[in-house]
């Protein structure tokens, strides 16, 4: 008898440990801090939205159009999903803010977003997300940058014995920027949207024309500020080198870009 409740003992110790609670899911936001006091919930529409793991990282991407009729600066929450459609937690938060790129985004106006996490951070393995406006605040009317001009063209490397055919390396893109309206912009930058053959989209990141670091593949026809009615032209070289793996293995599709003014 003493046996046995010692054996029924040792079960409800083993039961009572194993039934203890989990550590409760923070519903506040990872990097809720970065979105304003002021901030306000909008219904906007994003789409192009892409999510893959590569390299032990959870990756997502996508555009961000701004509906609301106001000029905006836009941040994002991502709720991550694995493949059943279960929601997961990101380092103990239920989901994450994700800034978009540009400072303000004008009415009609685009703006891209690109974020990656370990999967370590994660209580599953992620597969997808569910993506809405976390917040956005008002900005004032400012220049509207647009590109009048795109080229792409395909850069090979030299044939190589044993090679059926000479290896696409890079992209070198042209084109240009025009300032249409009666405003200097004094800082502009390009958001720089890579898509694959398949039409997805597999890379977003921005590109300072004033960075030293970004010349060898980057360069304007003029430095300084765009003036009022300035056209612009620019070239941009694209290596495949450092992309996502998808993109070297199924190759850039288009190169879309946004230029923005940059705003404090």
């Amino acid at each position: 008898m003493i046996h046995f409740r010692l054996i029924f003992f040792l079960f409800l110790l083993f039961h009572f440990q194993n039934c203890k609670e989990k550590a409760p899911v923070n519903i506040r936001p990872l990097n809720a801090e970065i979105v304003p006091d002021n901030a306000q919930p909008l219904e906007l529409n994003i789409n192009n939205i892409n999510c893959w793991v590569e390299k032990e990282h959870f990756i997502v991407t996508g555009i961000c159009s701004n509906t609301s009729g106001k000029w905006q600066k836009i941040w994002l929450e991502a709720m991550p999903i694995d493949a059943k459609g279960k929601p997961l937690s990101i380092s103990k938060h239920s989901s994450v803010i994700v800034a978009t790129f540009s400072d303000a985004v004008p009415p009609n106006g685009r703006t891209s977003f690109y974020a990656t996490w370990p999967l370590t951070e994660f209580s599953g393995k992620p597969a997808s997300c569910n993506i809405k406006v976390a917040g956005a605040i008002p900005k004032d009317p400012g220049p509207i940058l647009a590109m009048s001009v795109v080229n792409g063209l395909k850069m090979f490397a030299p044939s190589v014995a044993g090679e059926a055919a000479p290896k696409e390396r890079a992209w070198q893109v042209s084109g240009t920027i025009s300032n249409p309206l009666d405003m200097v912009a004094t800082s502009p930058r390009l958001e720089i949207l890579l898509f694959g053959t398949d039409n997805k989209l597999w890379m977003s990141t921005v590109l300072n024309p004033d960075d030293p670091a970004i010349q060898p593949i980057f360069s304007f026809h003029r430095q300084g500020p765009m003036q009022a009615k300035e056209e612009r032209g620019f070239s941009l070289q694209v290596y495949y080198a450092g992309l996502p793996q998808v993109l070297k293995d199924i190759k850039i599709g288009r190169v879309e870009i946004l230029p923005f003014e940059a705003r404090k």
